[in-house]
């Protein structure tokens, strides 16, 4: 395939913005055994930047200064990176050709299909997509919607939005009968999920979804099962590669929540994460594979490779499940996973660089197939509207 311009894009406007950073300086890293890899970060007011400086978590507070370089892409001008130059003889943008872009943003503003949209107007190759299948990945109802619909077991639920009667959410949580789980409907990493044991506590947990997110997903909280994370890599109509499973472990035995995946001491997600791009964001305490019989175990990988099929989404995606003695319940897609879940496929013997080379080929066969599909065409319309053909 040969070395490649390979952009990626990490930060963006999201709850997910510290995490984006880590996972983006382990791909760049991954990457440079065969590419040339491009940092471009997206701050949290919506600025793109470029350069060296980026590789070195401490220049985060003050980028400019560290000398990274505002940069933009223009739509229309065809798969380009331009970044601001100045000299004493004045500005002028450098271009820089993208060859492939990878999405590191989690949750919104990348992972929800934003940046991949604006990917396919800019003709740059991308892997994770296309854009329906990240948004649909992204609206937790939306994706058990499609997950139902493929004959795969999901987690009943009731949606909640602003604006929506207290008393008939609280009914509706009611019904399905508490302790439950209140999640917004669009976000990640844990972030604002509250365990509710009443009433008083689902108001308290709506409030903070609320200010974080439009909507929120109501689930009965599956007490006995057994939380278990598979990740799959590949694209429609190729061999997917399963990855091992995981067990994450709770600190409090109870939630698995944002300090138990990102900040616990001792773990790989609290060393490493300087730009050598050791380490992994994703839970530091974990159990690989997941303790469960050889048949389930089978069970859990089989349904994430009818999970990936169902969604049609072309890159690497972790599947989320609630497994007991007997069922394996889909909990959720995460698209942009942390990581890029590279040490769950590490057991199955792919290395963190193989992961991110068949990302790259994935996102080069992706655009050769938008490349053979036509999407315009001509028409008798305007001439005829402008009296060109009297017919």
């Amino acid at each position: 395939m040969g070395s490649r311009n390979v952009a990626v894009f990490f930060g963006g406007p999201s709850v997910e913005h510290d995490v984006s950073i880590i996972s983006a300086l382990q791909m760049i890293e991954a990457l440079r055994d065969e590419h040339a890899p491009i940092g471009v970060y997206i701050d949290r007011e919506g600025k793109w930047w470029t350069g060296d400086a980026l590789l070195e978590v401490a220049n985060y507070g003050n980028l400019g200064d560290a000398g990274a370089r505002r940069a933009h892409l223009r739509l229309g001008a065809g798969p380009q990176l331009h970044v601001e130059r100045r000299s004493r003889f004045g500005s002028k943008d450098e271009v820089l050709s993208i060859d492939a872009a990878v999405c590191a943003i989690h949750g919104t503003g990348g992972e929800d299909g934003s940046l991949l949209g604006a990917m396919e107007l800019a003709g740059i190759p991308y892997v994770g997509g296309g854009v329906g299948a990240a948004a649909s990945a992204m609206n937790k109802a939306t994706a058990k919607a499609v997950f139902a619909a493929a004959g795969i077991e999901v987690n009943r639920h009731h949606l909640a939005r602003r604006g929506d009667s207290p008393s008939d959410t609280a009914a509706a949580a009611a019904e399905m009968g508490f302790p439950c789980y209140v999640k917004p409907l669009s976000l990640g990493s844990s972030i604002g999920v509250s365990r509710c044991e009443d009433t008083g506590e689902l108001e308290d947990a709506l409030d903070l979804v609320y200010e974080i997110d439009r909507a929120a997903l109501i689930e009965p909280s599956l007490e006995q099962a057994l939380e278990v994370n598979c990740a799959v890599l590949g694209r429609p109509g190729s061999d997917l590669t399963v990855s091992e499973t995981e067990q994450p472990v709770k600190n409090d035995g109870v939630t698995l929540g944002f300090e138990d995946k990102y900040l616990s001491r001792g773990g790989k997600a609290g060393e490493g994460t300087s730009s050598k791009g050791e380490g992994d964001t994703a839970s530091t305490s974990r159990i690989i594979p997941a303790p469960l019989s050889d048949q389930m175990n089978s069970n859990v990988k089989a349904t994430a490779r009818h999970a990936h099929d169902a969604l049609g989404f072309s890159g690497v995606v972790r599947y989320d499940f609630f497994v007991s003695d007997s069922e394996v319940i889909l909990n959720e897609a995460n698209t942009v996973p942390g990581s890029f879940a590279f040490y769950l496929f590490e057991p199955v013997g792919v290395s963190f660089s193989t992961l991110a080379r068949q990302l790259v080929e994935i996102a080069e066969v992706e655009a050769s197939e938008a490349r053979a599909t036509t999407r315009t065409f001509e028409s008798l319309l305007l001439a005829q509207r402008s009296g060109g053909n009297k017919r």
